[in-house]
């Protein structure tokens, strides 16, 4: 079912040098940009002698980096489900979180059989359609993924994913688009 990573990619030294860059830069105020809602924005131009940027475009084995960009996520900011057509890697690295209630990384799983199959015994449907044709397949569980700071969720661009809505606190992320 998981069609995801969550780990490590950056060097202590590495997250230092993204957080230290993003300290100090013009945040554009965003009320929408496709998915992302009441965020603000950096997009980042000539980053390619940034050692984080090194390393991500390192990790990720492909040759054209097609996005790079910091989001900040402040009270009321979210990102609706969608999935990543224009890439076929994102790299969501999390570079700090301040009091933050809220905000967390979401993914959409389809539903799948068990193993074994439906036993006949068990109440598992709500009509008789869902009895002899179940919901398999179908997107419908939503699974929340706690990260660390430094960590990165990586994923391909059929992954549904999203950021729940920010009530209180901040979170600041470095997204990396790869084909």
């Amino acid at each position: 079912m998981r069609n995801y990573n969550k780990e490590f990619i950056l060097s202590p030294e590495e997250l230092k040098e993204a957080t230290d860059y993003c300290s100090d830069v013009q945040w554009d105020e965003v009320y929408q940009d496709y998915n992302l809602f009441e965020l603000q924005r950096h997009d980042v131009s000539g980053y390619e002698g940034l050692g984080f940027a090194k390393r991500l475009q390192e990790y990720s084995g492909k040759p054209d980096c097609v996005g790079f960009y910091y989001l900040r996520y402040i009270p009321g900011a979210f990102t609706r489900v969608h999935q990543d057509h224009e890439s076929s890697m994102t790299i969501v690295t999390l570079i700090d979180s301040k009091d933050l209630v809220g905000g967390d990384a979401i993914v959409r799983h389809a539903y799948t059989a068990r193993e074994g199959g439906r036993p006949a015994a068990m109440k598992c449907c709500r009509n008789e359609k869902e009895n002899t044709s179940p919901p398999y397949g179908q997107e419908m569980i939503l699974d929340v993924l706690p990260m660390e700071r430094g960590e990165s969720l990586v994923y391909g661009n059929d992954l549904s994913h999203g950021v729940s809505l920010v009530h209180e606190g901040q979170r600041t992320v470095l997204i990396t688009w790869f084909r």
